[in-house]
């Protein structure tokens, strides 16, 4: 973390990228330790409606999971995390249709509260053309990809 980002934090309390990011790499590793693979790759957005599910109940991850869902979007969609909004922490991502803020700790959270109605995978489909809705991928219970 550079040290005006960390003077940032420090005097406004605010998170900036550098905390999303270790937010969302110990969250990565913590599942890891569980045997639970999951990487920052792209297709890994094929996952992120089970995860939300599996995890709705576990309110101590949904800000994990949403840190690790924009850092996926920062890192395969030349994304960059902006200063909150009123929705809270966004990702702006630059398209052919040009600039889009997506706010994937409150998608998770609505996802999370809402059910399938609050598709989190219809949401990245819709702003960025990925993944596809019909063909998400789960995890076992196991830890495995099913």
């Amino acid at each position: 973390m550079s040290f005006v980002s960390s003077l940032v934090r420090n005097l406004l309390g605010k998170p900036v990228a550098a905390d999303f990011r270790d937010s969302a790499e110990h969250f990565v590793s913590v599942l890891r330790e569980h045997g639970i693979q999951l990487t920052f790759a792209r297709e890994d957005l094929q996952l992120v409606d089970d995860l939300a599910e599996r995890l709705a109940k576990h309110s101590e991850y949904r800000d994990a999971l949403g840190c690790w869902l924009g850092e996926v979007l920062v890192r395969n969609f030349a994304g960059e995390w902006v200063p909150g909004h009123a929705l809270g922490p966004a990702v702006r991502v630059v398209t052919t249709t040009g600039v889009k803020h997506l706010f994937p700790l409150g998608w998770i959270y609505r996802r999370a509260d809402g059910g399938e109605s609050e598709s989190i995978a219809a949401k990245l489909h819709r702003e960025l053309g990925y993944p596809d809705p019909a063909h998400l991928r789960k995890f076992a219970d196991s830890g495995e990809r099913a």
